[in-house]
Parts: structure tokens; C-alpha cells; sequence
């Protein structure tokens, strides 16, 4: 849940809540059906994504240290599923607080070539899989992920 949300619960504990307070409510209640599906479509459609992206990634940089590479799709396959619950409780900080300031910890600097194309291939595939409404839930999050591991 996001903070906001959660902040309006803690509110409603000592007074009711405004109606600018409701409508936030609301529109965090009646967009969760359309999150929970992306969620269940990611969780149902990762190994194909994922797999379509190992494939081109081997096409595209068959010279690459194969730990790189299988190091590079572990942490895709980690973004996703971190993006995909950031979704669902609907808090984008979610994915940079509990994922990528780790990630970036722990990235060589010699995978930035690698996450660049990782990123690149994954971007094409969400948009074969995705419609363009549910694009643009996770596609702030995979920026995101691109913007602090790919450069």
C-alpha cells in the first residue's frame, strides 16, 4: 500500500475523511483490479519474456561472459518482479527503496553495456506483450531499473 493511502487510513482512525481524501482512496481502490491483473499477466508470461529476451541477448552480444549475461537476467528476472509488486501496491518507491539502491550496489561496472541492451531488448518484448494501458503502469519502472543499472 502506498504511503499516501496508508496515511489516509491512519486519518480515518480520528476523523472522517475529506472528499479530496476519498477520491484518493477511491482511485487507488478502482484501479486495483487493473494492477492485480498485471501482476497475475507478469507472474503467468515471466518465463516467456524472460526467455525471450535470454535469446535475443545471445544473438546480439554472442561474445559476452556468459556469467555477465546469466547475472544480467537474474536481475531482470528481479526488477520484474519487484516492478510487478510495486504495482500491485501501488508504490513506485518500492521497487528503487528495496531493489535498486541494492542492485546498484552490487553491479560491476562492466555490465553496463550488458543492462543496456538487456533493457533495450526487454522494452521491445513488454510492448509485444502488454497492451498500452498496462505499458504504461510498469514502464515508469523499468525506466527507472534502465536509468539506475544501465548506465
Amino acid at each position: 500500500m502506498n504511503t499516501e493511502i496508508k496515511t489516509l487510513v491512519y486519518q480515518a482512525e480520528s476523523r472522517y475523511l475529506t472528499p479530496k481524501e476519498l477520491g484518493l482512496f477511491a482511485k487507488s481502490v478502482n484501479s486495483m483490479s487493473k494492477r492485480l491483473n498485471l501482476y497475475q499477466l507478469l507472474r503467468d508470461r515471466e518465463i516467456k519474456i524472460i526467455q525471450s529476451v535470454a535469446d535475443q541477448i545471445e544473438v546480439q552480444m554472442p561474445n559476452a561472459n556468459p556469467k555477465i549475461l546469466e547475472l544480467g537476467i537474474k536481475n531482470l528476472i528481479l526488477v520484474m518482479r519487484y516492478s510487478a509488486m510495486a504495482i500491485v501496491c501501488d508504490s513506485p518507491d518500492l521497487l528503487k527503496t528495496r531493489l535498486l539502491d541494492w542492485l546498484e550496489q552490487f553491479t560491476p561496472s562492466d555490465m553496463q553495456s550488458v543492462n543496456r541492451a538487456l533493457y533495450g531488448l526487454l522494452n521491445q518484448t513488454l510492448k509485444q506483450e502488454l497492451t498500452p494501458e498496462q505499458l504504461a503502469l510498469l514502464q515508469p519502472l523499468i525506466n527507472t531499473a534502465q536509468a539506475t543499472l544501465a548506465i
